[in-house]
C-alpha cells in the first residue's frame, strides 16, 4: 500500500502535552546537553566504597539457608529481622504455591445448559511450613515456644515481609493464621507442627533494583519479574521550576505543576533553606543574656551540645554536663540553635516548613522540641512544637504567639494560639486510656555531715563446750560466736551545725564471726558455757556534752534433755553504770538517708507520644494558618493530618518573621535528682548518681524552608513549584506525588495516569524538567505472579 506522509506537525501543537490545560516542552530545542551532563565512571574509591557497602550489606541480611525462614526482614528500613535459627526452629520443604485461592464467579441462566461463567476472583496465597522446634531439655522447649510467640504472632494491621530459604530472592508479605500446637518427637523435647502463612498479596516480590535515568534524562528500561512493577521516581533539582512529570511510549504521563508557556512567576521564592545536613550553619546560644528575648520557662545550659543524627537531622547530645538538680520545677535546660536572618519580602506574608521528631521512651519524661520564630529586631513572635507534660505519655503540640509567656496566654484566650494533641478526628483517634497508677522511687541520699545524737552498742559473746566423757573423747571443742550491733539516731546538718533534715535511724551487725578452739576435755565441761552482753548507749547534746550508760550480763548455760535440743540460760551477774562527759562535742559521719516517693503516672499515650511531623506555618495578611501532618518511615508524608488551624492575628501584633531558633529543653524530674557527686579528680570528670536512671526522648529536626509569599492570592495562581536544592517523589503505588517529603497532589494534573512498569516488557520513559534543571533515580522492586 503506497503512502505519502509528510510528518508535518500541527502548528502550535505539543504532542507531549499530557491535556489541553497542561503544555509541557520536554525537549531541548535541538541543543546537545552540556558536557557536564555526559555519563562519568565512578572513581576507584566510589567503587571501593561500594564494595565495602555491599559486603556490610551481606553480613547485616545473610540469606536464610534452605530449613530457615526469616521474618521481618526490610532492607529499606534498615530491620535485620528474625532468623527462624534463632527460634530454635528448623523449616521442613515449603511448597511454593502455583497460584492464589481462586474464587469462581459463575451464573446459572434458565433454560441454558450449564452455567455462565463470569470471571474468576484470585486471592490470597497459602504457604504450609513444616517446622521441627529443636530442644533438648524443658527449658530450651519454654524458651522457643515463647520466642515463637513473640515473633510471630503480628498485632496491627500492618503485614510482614517474609524470606524462605528455598527462595531466597523473593519477599513475600502476610501474616500468619494457624499457629498449632505443637506434637512431640517420640520421648525427646524436639517437637513439629506446620505453621501456615497467607500472603494477602500474592506477589513475589525480588530484590529491589535502583537506577539512574541518562544524561538526556531519558530511561530505557525492561523490568525483571512477570508481573506489574510499581516504581518511584525522586528527583533533585538544580535549579528551580514550574513542573515535574515523565511520559512513557504510549503517552501515557504524570504531570505535576503549571506547565512552561504560560505567565507563570515565583510568587513564593525560598529566601532560607538549610536542609540541616552540617551544625556549623547553625549558632548554639550558651547565654540567654546576650538576646533580646526569652525562652518560655527554659533556660540554655552553656555546656549543653547537639550532634548530627544520619545526613540530615540534629538531635540532643546532651542537655547538659553538669546536670541540673531537681527542684519541682518546671523549668526546662538544654542547647539553643539560631539560623541566620532572612528577609521575607516588602509583604510579609510567609510560609514556614520545617520537621519534628519526638518519641517518648519513659512516660514521666518531661522534654521538649521548639521552633522559635523571632522578628528582625531579635524579638521573639511565637513558638511551635512537641511536649510532653510530665506525669503522662499523652504529649501535647504547641503553637503560641507573644513576646513571653503572658502575652502568649492572652494571645490564646482570644484564640491566637492552639494547645492539644491535634484537632483531626484521626489524630484524636490514636489516644489510649489506660488509666493511671503510683510510682515509687526510692531515695537514697549521701549526706557529708550527719552529727550522731544517740548511739547504743550491743556486744554478745557466747562460748559453747562440745564434749563429755573423757575416758573416750580426749580433747573437746570450744565455740565462741561473737556479735556487735550498733544502732544510731543522726541529724543531717550543715556547716553551722544546724539541721537541714529529720533525724535518721540505722541499726547494723557491724561484727559476726564465729571460731572454734580444741581444748582438752573435763568431765561436764559443757558447765563452762557461758554468755556475756555488755550494752552501752550514748547521747550527745549541746549543753551536757556526752552521757554514757552501761549494763553488763554474764549467763552461764545448761544443755536440755536429749541431744540437739538447745540451752537453757540463767543470769549470775549483772552491773550497770553512768558518767558523762561535757566537753565532747557531737560525732560527725557520713551517712545516707534513705526515703520513699511515690509519683503519680497517668498512662494515655497519644499520636505525640510518637511522632515525626512536617509543620508549616503560613501568614497572609491578618491570617495565620498551622497545618501539621504526619510524616511515615519513608520520608514522606502519610496522609495523615494532626493539625489542621486557622488564626487571625490580633491588630498591632508584628508577625514578620526573620529568624528562627530551634530549642532542645528537658526538665528535672524527681527521678533526676542528684543522690550522690564524685568529685573531679586529675583527668577524670565528676561523676553523679540520681534517683533513678530513665531513656531521654529522641528528639530531632530536620529541614527548614522559609518562602516569602508576593502577594495574597499567590498560591491560587500559577508559579515555581520547585526550588534549587529541593527534592520530589512522584510513587506510583500509592499515586502520590511530594515535594521535599510534603504531599503535593494539589499541582498533579487530572490527566495523569500513574503508568507502571510490566515486567519482562521494555518501556521507554521521557522525564522533565530537562537534566540542567534536574536529575532523576528511580527504584522498583521486581513482581513475580
Amino acid at each position: 500500500m503506497a503512502t505519502d506522509f509528510t510528518n508535518e506537525m500541527l502548528p502550535g501543537d505539543n504532542v507531549n502535552a499530557p491535556d489541553s490545560s497542561f503544555q509541557q516542552d520536554i525537549s531541548n530545542n535541538g541543543n546537545e546537553n552540556p558536557p557536564e551532563m555526559a555519563y562519568t565512571e565512578p572513581s576507584e574509591g566510589a567503587k571501593q566504597q561500594k564494595a565495602i557497602d555491599d559486603e556490610i550489606k551481606l553480613k547485616l541480611y545473610p540469606d536464610p539457608k534452605d530449613d530457615e525462614f526469616v521474618i521481618g526482614r526490610n532492607f529499606e528500613a534498615g530491620n535485620i529481622g528474625v532468623s527462624s535459627r534463632d527460634l530454635g526452629i528448623s523449616v521442613g520443604h515449603i511448597t511454593l504455591p502455583i497460584a492464589p485461592t481462586i474464587a469462581e464467579i459463575s451464573q446459572n441462566v434458565s433454560g441454558m445448559y450449564g452455567q455462565r461463567w463470569l470471571r474468576n476472583n484470585y486471592g490470597a496465597k497459602v504457604f504450609n511450613i513444616p517446622i521441627t522446634v529443636i530442644a533438648a531439655n524443658s527449658d530450651d522447649y519454654l524458651q522457643n515456644i515463647e520466642a515463637m510467640s513473640k515473633a510471630l504472632i503480628q498485632i496491627g494491621n500492618s503485614e510482614a515481609p517474609i524470606v524462605f530459604g528455598a527462595f531466597p530472592d523473593r519477599t513475600f508479605y502476610g501474616h500468619f493464621t494457624s499457629i498449632p500446637d505443637p506434637s512431640y518427637v517420640s520421648d525427646s523435647w524436639d517437637s513439629t507442627l506446620t505453621l501456615q502463612f497467607t500472603a494477602s498479596d500474592p506477589h513475589g516480590y525480588l530484590p529491589q533494583v535502583i537506577g539512574q535515568a541518562d544524561n538526556r534524562n531519558k530511561l530505557e528500561i525492561m523490568p525483571d519479574g512477570n508481573d506489574v512493577a510499581k516504581p518511584a521516581y525522586q528527583f533533585t533539582f538544580s535549579s528551580d521550576s514550574n513542573n515535574f512529570g515523565y511520559t512513557n511510549s504510549d503517552g501515557q504521563n504524570v504531570f505535576v505543576g503549571f506547565p512552561d508557556d504560560v505567565n507563570t512567576q515565583d510568587l513564593m521564592p525560598v529566601v532560607y533553606r538549610d536542609t540541616i545536613q552540617d551544625i556549623g550553619t547553625f549558632t548554639q546560644v550558651t547565654d540567654m543574656s546576650t538576646q533580646n528575648w526569652a525562652l518560655s520557662n527554659a533556660d540554655v545550659a552553656s555546656d549543653a551540645a547537639v550532634k548530627m543524627l544520619g545526613k540530615h537531622a540534629i538531635t540532643v547530645d546532651k542537655f547538659w554536663t553538669v546536670p541540673k538538680d531537681y527542684t519541682g520545677k518546671t523549668t526546662a535546660y538544654g542547647p539553643l540553635l539560631l539560623t541566620k536572618k532572612f528577609n521575607t519580602g516588602s509583604t510579609g506574608d510567609y510560609r514556614v516548613s520545617t520537621r519534628i521528631s519526638h518519641q517518648q521512651f519513659y512516660a514521666r519524661a518531661y522534654q521538649r522540641t521548639e521552633v522559635y520564630l523571632l522578628d528582625k529586631d531579635g524579638n521573639r513572635i511565637g513558638r511551635m512544637g512537641l511536649y510532653d507534660i510530665g506525669d503522662s505519655n499523652n504529649g501535647t503540640l504547641k503553637v503560641m504567639f507573644g513576646r513571653n509567656t503572658d502575652e502568649e496566654n492572652a494571645n490564646y484566650a482570644k484564640g491566637f494560639g492552639y494547645i492539644g494533641p491535634g484537632n483531626t478526628t484521626w489524630a484524636l483517634d490514636q489516644t489510649q486510656n489506660k488509666g493511671g497508677h503510683e510510682v515509687t522511687l526510692t531515695i537514697k541520699m549521701d549526706e557529708p555531715i550527719m552529727s550522731v545524737d544517740r548511739q547504743v552498742t550491743l556486744d554478745f559473746s557466747q562460748n559453747l563446750f562440745d564434749g563429755n566423757n573423757p575416758k573416750f573423747l580426749p580433747d573437746a571443742v570450744r565455740w565462741n560466736h561473737f556479735t556487735r550491733t550498733v544502732e544510731k539516731w543522726k541529724t543531717p546538718r550543715d556547716s553551722t551545725g544546724k539541721a537541714t533534715g529529720p533525724q535518721v535511724y540505722s541499726k547494723e551487725v557491724e561484727q559476726d564471726r564465729v571460731t572454734s578452739q580444741t581444748v582438752p576435755n573435763g568431765p561436764d565441761i559443757w558447765k563452762n558455757s557461758t554468755q556475756d552482753y555488755h550494752r552501752w548507749t550514748q547521747v550527745w547534746n549541746s549543753a551536757q556534752g556526752e552521757s554514757l550508760t552501761w549494763s553488763t550480763w554474764h549467763n552461764i548455760g545448761t544443755p536440755n534433755p536429749g541431744y540437739g535440743n538447745g540451752w537453757s540460760w540463767r543470769s549470775t551477774d549483772y552491773q550497770r553504770g553512768s558518767s558523762w562527759d561535757k566537753g565532747a562535742g557531737r560525732v560527725n559521719q557520713p551517712g545516707t538517708i534513705t526515703s520513699t516517693v511515690k509519683e503519680f503516672m497517668y498512662d494515655a499515650p497519644n499520636i505525640i507520644t510518637n511522632l515525626w511531623a512536617n509543620f508549616q506555618l503560613t501568614k497572609i495578611g491578618n491570617q495565620m494558618h498551622i497545618l501539621v501532618n504526619q510524616i511515615a518511615g519513608s520520608g514522606l508524608e502519610s496522609g495523615n493530618t494532626v493539625l489542621d488551624y486557622t488564626m487571625t492575628i490580633p491588630d498591632g501584633f508584628n508577625a514578620k518573621v526573620a529568624q528562627i531558633g530551634y530549642y532542645f529543653g528537658k526538665t528535672p524530674i524527681h527521678e533526676d535528682k542528684i543522690v550522690k557527686t564524685t568529685p573531679a579528680q586529675d583527668d577524670k570528670p565528676a561523676s553523679y548518681q540520681f534517683v533513678q536512671s530513665y531513656q531521654d526522648d529522641r528528639l530531632t529536626v530536620t529541614d527548614l524552608t522559609v518562602q516569602g509569599i508576593t502577594t495574597a492570592e499567590a498560591l491560587k495562581k500559577a508559579h515555581t513549584i520547585i526550588h534549587a536544592g529541593d527534592t520530589a517523589t512522584i510513587d506510583t503505588e500509592t499515586e502520590n506525588v511530594y515535594i521535599n517529603g510534603q504531599i503535593a497532589n494539589k499541582y498533579l494534573s487530572p490527566a495523569s495516569t500513574y503508568p507502571l512498569l510490566k515486567g519482562g516488557q521494555k518501556e521507554s520513559i521521557t522525564f522533565f524538567p530537562t537534566p540542567d534543571k534536574a536529575t532523576v533515580k528511580y527504584n522498583y522492586r521486581p513482581a513475580m505472579k
